[in-house]
């Protein structure tokens, strides 16, 4: 069964949401917000849910209120963050991961036909006081063979070291000083384009229109997050990551520099890959 159709399901039928949705022990990930009209801003009573990703079925859910919030509660893993109203067009995110003790405030728009203009934006993200970056992330880090692929000299890599040289406080902030990575807006990973392979010697017009067709692929944690032929909300937001929640970055530019682990056949400008500080 499509996500639609899930969707569809779970709205028909109460008892079934009812019990997708019981509490269960250990689901201590929390995600909270409002749900708004993309167009107005006003709130929205709607229904809110973390999807799995591998299924398309809701997980858990929650209504929304006469002044559109609501709460999720999860156990450690990736969920889509979906939303639905009716006579709305319902919105899906690309994959997050969540973790034990984690905390994410968001607001997510809906639109009355097609996706909405906004960005499903994160207002608070708290994580663990355990994951601070120290010896035990650096650790989980190496598990990720982050180091192996640093030694084989493919591709740009970047951990706590160097963020802590740098005055940004985004992600998308310190992608602008990344070599061979075009970064049209820093809070935009949809303005992010490699420019490595680009041949210098195009025009200005031949150059913007090479770099408005190669797509880049984003990971977050092993996971690729990206939508492949689709702009989506969540992964559009990737920019604005708080630099101290980012252990490493790895910027791969084009094909030639691609590890096994990140290659795809749609991938051929390359891919950027995000290690949060608890890995």
């Amino acid at each position: 069964m499509g996500f639609l159709q899930s969707c569809r399901a779970a709205a028909a039928a109460i008892v079934f949401i009812g019990a997708i949705n019981a509490p269960r022990a250990g689901a201590q990930a929390i995600v909270r917000g409002v749900l708004y009209d993309d167009s107005t801003g006003a709130p929205l009573r709607g229904t809110v849910m973390l999807v799995d990703p591998a299924t398309d079925a809701p997980v858990v859910y929650s209504p929304t209120d006469s002044l559109g919030t609501f709460e999720l509660k999860a156990r450690d893993g990736a969920y889509r963050i979906a939303a639905i109203h009716e006579g709305y067009t319902r919105i899906v995110s690309a994959p997050v991961s969540l973790r034990n003790g984690e905390r994410m405030t968001i607001r997510v728009p809906i639109a009355s036909s097609g996706d909405p203009r906004h960005q499903i934006g994160v207002v608070e993200h708290v994580r663990p006081a355990d994951a601070a970056p120290g010896a035990g992330a650096r650790a989980a880090l190496d598990h990720t063979g982050y180091a192996g692929r640093k030694l084989s000299g493919l591709g740009l890599h970047y951990d706590r070291r160097d963020f802590e040289k740098s005055t940004a406080a985004t992600l998308g902030e310190f992608l602008q000083a990344v070599p061979g990575l075009f970064v049209g807006d820093p809070t935009s990973t949809r303005s992010m384009r490699m420019t490595r392979s680009t041949n210098t010697a195009l025009g200005r017009s031949s150059l913007a229109s090479s770099l408005s067709t190669c797509h880049v692929g984003w990971f977050v944690d092993g996971y690729r997050v990206d939508i492949p032929g689709r702009a989506d909300p969540m992964t559009d937001g990737l920019g604005q990551f708080d630099l101290r929640s980012v252990q490493a970055v790895e910027v791969f530019r084009g094909v030639s520099e691609m590890p096994a682990q990140f290659a795809a056949p749609d991938l051929n400008c390359g891919a950027i890959a995000v290690w949060t500080a608890k890995t």
